[in-house]
Order: C-alpha cells, then structure tokens, then sequence
C-alpha cells in the first residue's frame, strides 16, 4: 500500500518590490535621457564642449557674474540675434576678460557654418560718437579697412540704447595674456589670471613683440587715434601670430587698463609682462629690470628706452630697431599691400571726435603723472637704502 507524499506547503514570496524598483529605475533611465536630449539641443556647439562653461558659485559677494547682470546680458543677446538670422546663439561665457560691464557669447554663423566671439559692452556716459545706426556703419567700413595680418578684425558691430554690440572671429587660441598664465582661453579672468604667469622664451617675446609693434605702425600711418588701450588680454593669438584687438575702445571713449597710456608706454609694460609673467601698474625701477631681467639684457635695452625719458618717449621704429627685434622675420607681411586707402569724410570725423576725447581725459598729462610716480619711487628706494645703511635693491612687491 502507497503511503501518500506529504503536501509540502511553498511559501509564496511577494515580488511586488522588485517590480517597483525596475518601474523606478526605468522612469530614471527615461528622464536621465531626456535630460541629456534637451542638453544636447539646447548647448550644441559644434565640436567644441562649450556646455561646460557655466558660472562658477562659491557664494562671495564679489563672485561674477552676478545672476542679475548674467541674465539680463542673457536676455539682451537674445533679443539682439531675433534681428540678426545670420548668427544663432550657442553658449554664454563667463568674464573672460578683466572689463566688468562687458559680456561674451559664442554664436554661430550660419551662412559660414564657422563660430564667432559676439561681445556686449556698455557705453560710457562720455562716448564721443553718437550711437545710430549710420554710426555702426561707419565704424563697420572703418575697421573694414583695416585689414593687417597683426590686426584682429571687427566682422560687424551695432550700436544699441546703452551698449555696442561686437562680432569678431573666435580664436581659441585665446589671448597674450592667456598665453603668458597658460590658462584656457574660456575660463573666468578672476581664475586664470590670480596667479602670477610664466615669462615667455627669447624668441616668442621677440616675435610676437615685433608683430605687436607693426600693428602699431600700421595703425598710425592710416591716421588711427592713440592706442590707449594696448595690454595683454586685448592681444589676440591666431596660429601663433599675435592680433591687436580692442581697438573700438579708442573711438567709444571706454576707460584704459593703464592710467591712459599711450602706445609706447602701454608696449613697455607688455614687454615687462610678457618677459616676467606679471603686470606692473606703473613703470619699472632698477629693481626690477636689474632683479627679474638679469637674463634678458636685450630686454632691459628696450624697457630703459621707453622708460628712463617718459617726457621723450622713442618712436615706433626706433623700437623696432632694437636688437631684441631687428632681426625677427615676418612671414605673414609677405605681398601685403601697404598703400594707403583715403578715408571717407565721416571715418575722419569719428578719428577727430575719438582724439578729443583722449585730450579731454587727460592724455597729454600722462607722462608727467608717469614721471611723478617713477620720481616717488626713486625717493623711496633712496630713503629705503639709506636707512639700511648699504647699497641694496628694494624687494618688489607684485
């Protein structure tokens, strides 16, 4: 006889929690890809990961840009580009630069399919132009004729109530300045530049400084008002070959870097900085040319030029003359036309308003303010001396 098996009883096991995680995990899947999807179609820059340059928040009072200034430069880029179908907005950049009423964007130009630097500035109270539209168009074929291997060139510009509006090439090569702190071109100034940069080798700073001083030399033989506005962020880099840039600041009365020095003085503290890795603000004394540029006499040659004499400051070509830049050659020059082209009326009558400008802001005092400062260093550094009792060097704070 068969005894029956006994009826063995299997638990049922509740499954309902693993089908709520796959339910979650699979809403999560969903909206991480439409995340990335919106990402994507809303920060596409070409082949250039500009998505990533947000404003940093470390939550201090004078961190940039602050959300007001950000967005309202946001909402003014757009507005501007509903009117210009030629260009299409891609990304907006931190301060890249040290001008804190200025903004910058990365447009793209759609005729060309090729990336382009849009840039907002806000006008001086005291701008010497009037702001119009015939205005922009003057300026436009101003620096249209301005074309010079060394020069970086304006592709349009538009005068609005309270800003200008500026289109150039994009060059991620980025500026001297960025060159010097070797820092990427995109990041915030108040970053890359907190540091103290490298000096560049011989040969960069000889080139690069006669590119630099041939710009200014074709600038002045076409009757261009006083460069004013010549330091290392406004020195584009193309394919190694130095661009001057900034050059709209002249005629629209913006405030200069420097105490409103002129080219050669702004070119001597370029050179400084391009050789230690650093800025001064005002000239350098011995001590500096004796400490920091112990190895670069060729340098310190040219710095005594444009410095010892601030009431007869050299020419261009005397500068250029030198043995630190003599003997550089200049490629891009070969076949360039250097004939003079005539200006329209109205072009020289923006070049006329721009240089009273610089007369009213006090150009013409600013050797003698440059004297005042070089005689009160000079006065430190003997009472300095004196009380040490020896001959020595003052440490130079930077």
């Amino acid at each position: 006889m068969k005894v029956p098996k006994p009826e063995v009883h299997v638990p049922v096991t509740n499954h309902h929690w693993i089908t709520a995680f796959f339910m979650i995990l699979g809403l999560g899947i969903v909206a991480v890809a439409g995340f990335w999807i919106r990402k994507c179609k809303c920060s596409t820059v070409g082949r250039h990961e500009y998505s990533a340059l947000k404003r940093a928040d470390s939550g201090g009072e004078t961190n940039y840009p602050e959300t007001e200034m950000y967005d309202g430069a946001f909402m003014a880029c757009r507005q501007f580009l509903s009117g210009h179908p030629r260009f299409e907005l891609r990304a907006q950049l931190e301060r890249i630069g040290s001008r804190a009423n200025k903004h910058w964007f990365i447009v793209q130009d759609v005729t060309l399919d090729a990336e382009r630097l849009l840039s907002f500035v806000s006008l001086p109270t005291q701008c010497p132009i009037t702001p119009s539209t015939v205005t922009s168009e003057t300026v436009l074929a101003l620096f249209r004729g301005l074309q010079h291997p060394y020069i970086y060139p304006v592709l349009d510009i538009q005068f609005l109530d309270t800003q200008v509006a500026l289109i150039c090439p994009l060059s991620h090569g980025g500026s001297l300045r960025d060159l010097i702190y070797a820092s990427a071109w995109h990041e915030d100034c108040d970053r890359k530049y907190s540091g103290r940069g490298e000096g560049l080798p011989l040969w960069q700073i000889q080139r690069l400084g006669r590119q630099i001083l041939e710009a200014m030399l074709f600038l002045r033989d076409r009757g261009f008002p006083p460069v004013h506005h010549l330091h290392s962020g406004n020195v584009i880099l193309q394919n190694g070959v130095a661009r001057v840039a900034g050059l709209e600041n002249s005629l629209l009365g913006m405030a200069s870097r420097l105490p409103t020095a002129p080219d050669v003085l702004g070119f001597g503290h370029l050179l400084f900085e391009m050789t230690t890795g650093y800025e001064l603000p005002t000239p350098p004394s011995p001590a500096h040319l004796e400490l920091e540029l112990e190895r670069f006499p060729k340098v310190v040659e040219v710095l005594r030029l444009i410095f010892q004499n601030l009431t007869q400051l050299p020419t261009l070509e005397e500068l250029i003359c030198c043995d630190l830049f003599r003997g550089v050659e200049l490629r891009e020059l070969r076949g360039i036309n250097v004939m003079q082209s005539r200006y329209a009326p109205e072009i020289l009558e923006v070049f006329d308003l721009a240089r009273k400008s610089i007369t009213a802001s006090g150009g013409r005092c600013v050797t003698r303010r440059f004297s005042e400062c070089r005689r009160l260093e000079d006065i430190i550094e003997e009472d300095m001396t004196e009380e040490n009792g020896c001959d020595v060097f003052l440490e130079v704070e930077r």
